[in-house]
């Protein structure tokens, strides 16, 4: 993680320009589109959870939107690393949980009232007595953050070995930070003991971020070549490799962060998870590492790991491993890691086989990584991003000027603007809102209805502009009415529950779910255009009567009776 624990000095102001300017750039670069405050809790969120390396959809999964928001601007929980939503079950046993909870200020100096907000977002988080329904003062992102901690953080995750960690981060524009007395680190200190009263054995931490402190983040570039040391390999013309090396060498160089963390940024995000402790293939694997050193090598009794890289030379005995992604072998690779935090003895020669691919083309790299996970069950969820049609629909959607973050965060390398990327979960939601014509499922359960419906969501024979016109249409719509919530004339609650509704009834104009070749021309000619405000601020009233006829709450928005009500209209 990114390291907190120095003191910083008041900022010359040489020093403050320089921060303004690069946060400026930062700005055009990922940001264009954004309201000021947005794009500074997004700045914040990111060099907050850098070492996460999360994905835009993943940083937008925890933005915990406007009014109502009882003062933290984003919640993110992290089990094994693994970012953990209202749709991902938990991990059991889980390792490491963390809970990051994140307030960000567009302001020159840090003031007494986020923090007594912060303190007051912990009451409502730990006071398990008072049901989150009865909450009705927060909106509900924030609702739904803190029954995700309080379900996912359950009494069978507790009984199993686990460390939990929650952190709290203010941030803002200051030049310095307050001294340790200062009544903004004594609130902190009261909001870190009122925690810890309830969560004993959690590590609590309060870091104030400064722009010293945001600047020095935002700064720390990460690695993206590796220098492996290798005891035999044999290379062909095309620069791929297959090695053996030393099991302590990589875990050090490819697994272990300095601070002793788990590395998983070199883990290929869309291969399946770590499947636990429990699982008979990691019992053996672990058992295998434990055997004593004797005559038997790691490598004859394990199938090694598969690393794919843009580039790797082999000189005189060490591989330089150009943005290396580990595709197959995660499980060995988290029992490696744990192996070696745990070990003892430094003398360990047993070798470890490794492959290093150098495919430089994506389709490629995609059927790489397919072949080398059909040996065990993955969830077909976390490969979708390699299926052919995944390509197909990310060439489609650059020709409107949009780019398809399916391989996580590539984009956002590329610098590409935010408002430009569109996510995985954020195209299928609009598709099946609009085309689908079911927005309770897009707006409660988009997951789980994917994994059910993957061939009727991604039609390998469906005219691929659905897709675009899709995403065009719901991005109009989103940003219309998070337009009329910064007039005060939606609240947040009424923008998350209407959204997928108002796309779908937009969609019913041109018959986008007869999936009709008409259709699809008809739409395509009108929505590259700014649909008209009228048909919006219409479609809008309609949906907003129904919900507040039903009940106006987010059980409405994801129930079949609102759907089939606004289907009617």
């Amino acid at each position: 993680m990114i390291d907190t624990s120095f003191e910083v000095a008041e900022m010359s102001e040489h020093e403050v320009r320089l921060f303004e300017a690069k946060y400026a750039i930062w700005k055009s670069e990922h940001a264009e589109g954004l309201p000021a405050s947005k794009a500074f809790e997004r700045f914040v969120a990111e060099q907050v959870l850098k070492d996460f390396d999360l994905d835009n959809d993943e940083v937008i999964s925890g933005e915990l939107g406007g009014g109502d928001d009882g003062g933290v601007d984003s919640a993110y929980l992290f089990m094994g690393s693994k970012l953990i939503t209202t749709e991902t079950p938990p991990i059991i046993p889980a390792g490491p949980i963390q809970l990051h909870i994140i307030q960000a200020k567009e302001e020159k100096t840090f003031k007494e009232t986020p923090v007594t907000k912060l303190e007051a977002f912990a009451k409502d988080l730990l006071t398990y007595s008072k049901p989150v329904d009865t909450m009705t003062y927060l909106n509900s992102k924030a609702q739904d953050a803190i029954t995700n901690f309080r379900e996912k953080y359950s009494d069978e995750v507790m009984g199993h070995p686990h460390t939990l960690a929650v952190h709290f981060h203010y941030a803002c524009k200051a030049d310095a930070l307050p001294g340790p007395k200062d009544k903004i680190n004594v609130r902190g200190d009261n909001l870190k003991a009122y925690v810890k009263a309830i969560l004993s054995s959690a590590d609590v931490t309060f870091t104030l971020w400064n722009a010293q402190r945001l600047h020095d983040a935002a700064k720390t570039a990460m690695e993206t070549t590796v220098v492996l040391p290798v005891l035999e390999n044999f290379s062909t013309e095309d620069g791929s490799t297959v090695c053996l090396v030393k099991l302590t060498d990589y875990a050090d160089r490819l697994l272990i962060k300095e601070n002793g963390e788990m590395q998983t940024r070199f883990l290929e995000p869309n291969v399946r998870d770590y499947q636990g402790t429990k699982n008979p293939v990691n019992t053996q694997i672990r058992a295998t590492l434990s055997f004593p050193i004797s005559q038997e090598e790691f490598w004859w009794l394990n199938n090694g790991v598969t690393i794919i890289a843009d580039e790797c030379p082999v000189n005189g005995h060490k591989a330089k491993i150009k943005n290396p992604e580990i595709v197959n072998g995660l499980q060995t690779s988290h029992e490696v890691y744990q192996w070696r935090k745990n070990q003892n003895s430094g003398t360990d020669n047993r070798a470890i086989l490794i492959k290093i691919i150098v495919a430089n083309e994506e389709k490629t790299r995609s059927r790489i990584i397919k072949s080398t996970n059909s040996q065990t069950k993955v969830d077909d969820f976390t490969l979708l991003a390699n299926d052919p049609i995944q390509e197909s629909i990310e060439d489609r959607l650059r020709l409107y000027g949009l780019f398809y973050d399916r391989k996580k965060g590539e984009y956002k390398r590329l610098k590409k603007p935010i408002n430009s990327l569109v996510g995985m979960g954020a195209l299928a939601q609009a598709f099946i809102a609009i085309v689908l014509q079911q927005p309770d499922q897009a707006r409660g359960r988009p997951q789980t209805y994917i994994k059910k419906n993957k061939d009727v969501v991604y039609d390998e024979k469906l005219d691929l502009d659905f897709y675009a016109a899709s995403i065009l249409i719901d991005r109009q719509v989103e940003s219309y009415l998070e337009g009329r919530k910064q007039k005060g004339e939606l609240t947040s609650n009424l923008v998350r529950d209407l959204h997928y509704y108002v796309a779908m009834l937009l969609g019913k104009k041109w018959n986008l779910a007869t999936k009709s070749a008409q259709s699809i021309a008809d739409a395509m000619k009108e929505v590259v255009k700014p649909i008209p405000e009228n048909d919006l601020w219409n479609a809008t009233e309609k949906v907003m009567k129904i919900y507040l006829a039903l009940g106006g709450t987010d059980k409405n928005a994801k129930s079949t009776e609102m759907r089939d009500a606004v289907q009617a209209v």
